[in-house]
C-alpha cells in the first residue's frame, strides 16, 4: 500500500471513532451507515479493493436496517444479529489494519516527527501534547491534534 494522504488518515480515523462510537450505543444503526458511506466516498488515495470490499460490509448493515425499519427482518436468513456485529467487527479490523500499516511505513509526505521526551514518553511538536509509546513503527500519531509525526524512536525507516 502506498501511503495514505493526510486527508484520508483523518478520514480514517474518524471511521474508527465512529464504529466505537455505535459500539458504544452512542451512534445508532442508520447514522453509522451513513456516515461510513460519506466517509468511504471521501477516500482518495486508499485502494480500490480496500473501498469495494469496506463497501459490502457497509451494504450488510444497510440491508439490516432497511429490515429493521420496513418490518422484514424476520424473513433475513441467518442471525440479523450476529450478521450485524461481523460487519461492524469487520470494517473495525480494516479501518485498524489500514492504519496499522500506514504506522509501519515512513511518509515523505510528513514533515514533522514526534520529540523524544523520555524513554517512554514521545511529545507531539504541534500541540505539545505527551504521551507514552512503546512504537518503533516508523510513525505515530499524536492522541490529541491527530497529526501523523515520524517516530523518534522508529528501528527501521521503510519507504
Amino acid at each position: 500500500m502506498n501511503t495514505l494522504s493526510r486527508s484520508d488518515l483523518k478520514q480514517v480515523r474518524l471511521i474508527e471513532k465512529k464504529i466505537s462510537l455505535y459500539e458504544l450505543n452512542k451512534l445508532d444503526l442508520y447514522d453509522l451507515v451513513c456516515d461510513l458511506i460519506g466517509l468511504l466516498n471521501a477516500l482518495e488515495s486508499v485502494p480500490n479493493a480496500w473501498k469495494d470490499e469496506f463497501r459490502s460490509a457497509i451494504n450488510i448493515l444497510e440491508l439490516i436496517h432497511d429490515s429493521i425499519e420496513d418490518g422484514s427482518i424476520s424473513r433475513w436468513k441467518g442471525n440479523f444479529k450476529e450478521d450485524m456485529h461481523k460487519s461492524v467487527s469487520k470494517l473495525k479490523n480494516m479501518s485498524t489494519s489500514l492504519i496499522k500499516e500506514y504506522l509501519k511505513r515512513t511518509d515523505p509526505n510528513i514533515i514533522e516527527s514526534a520529540i523524544e521526551a523520555s524513554s517512554s514518553w514521545i511529545m507531539c511538536p504541534k500541540c505539545n501534547d505527551a504521551w507514552e509509546s512503546s512504537s518503533r513503527h516508523a510513525m505515530v500519531i499524536c492522541p490529541k491534534c491527530e497529526s501523523a509525526l515520524h517516530n523518534p524512536r522508529a528501528t527501521k525507516q521503510i519507504f
